[in-house]
């Protein structure tokens, strides 16, 4: 399904592959909710900030691949698959899905599940 939602994620991540913290975060309204799969709960621009910077740190490089969609043009889930890569070289391959809602064209929440085992 391609829809607002999915075109919007796909620009998220095309944001989120540059490292661009500030790109990434102009999806995001002022007040979103960002979940992550440990039920860590982040709100607002500057508590989500520290994951997108933590982040980009640890793996410089990532690629998105955005896979299948589920949902409406406001909320939906997405699955994707990713490479990153640390400053050693190393690559970690991850997938999972994120639940996603937007009003406009920013996200509202995001609720992200994939393994945290894998780092």
């Amino acid at each position: 399904m391609d829809n607002e939602l999915t075109r919007l994620a796909r620009a998220y991540w095309t944001a989120e592959e540059s490292r661009d913290i500030n790109a990434i975060l102009s999806f995001f309204s002022e007040d979103a909710r960002w979940t992550g799969p440990d039920g860590f709960v982040l709100v607002g621009h500057d508590q989500i900030r520290t994951f997108y910077e933590n982040s980009a740190a640890a793996y410089p490089g990532l690629s998105v691949e955005v896979m299948r969609s589920y949902g409406d043009e406001h909320e939906g889930t997405v699955e994707w698959s990713a490479k990153l890569t640390a400053p050693d070289g190393r690559v970690l391959n991850l997938s999972g899905v994120n639940i996603m809602k937007r009003k406009n064209d920013k996200f509202t929440e995001l609720t992200a599940y994939f393994n945290l085992g894998a780092f």
